[in-house]
């Protein structure tokens, strides 16, 4: 599914709960959220692992519904590879890096 296919199903679910972008994002940095504590279980780290990989794809910057989901699927693969040992840096134009750790 494309990020505006995404966007465009996840948006009618937003506008239903009453709850905007803005306040979704900063639902997601609390670690006790429930989504937060069962995301960090499913991949075997802790819940600050998993808020680590948040920070690190950049999920809190204000975007778009369909870039901020694209987001989530980012920290998807980066908390999987911080569960397994990679460590993350940035290179000389800011892209995130991992070196095995």
């Amino acid at each position: 599914m494309t990020a505006p296919q995404r966007a465009m199903r996840a948006a009618p679910v937003l506008d239903a709960a009453g709850v905007t972008l803005a306040e979704l994002r900063a639902e997601l940095r609390r670690p006790d959220l429930p989504w937060n504590v069962n995301k960090a279980r499913a991949y075997g780290v802790n819940v600050g692992t998993w808020l680590q990989a948040m920070e690190l794809v950049d999920l809190q910057t204000d975007v778009s519904l369909g870039e901020f989901l694209e987001g989530l699927h980012r920290a998807e693969s980066a908390v999987a590879l911080l569960g397994a040992g990679y460590q993350p840096g940035r290179g000389p134009a800011g892209k995130l890096t991992w070196q095995r750790g």
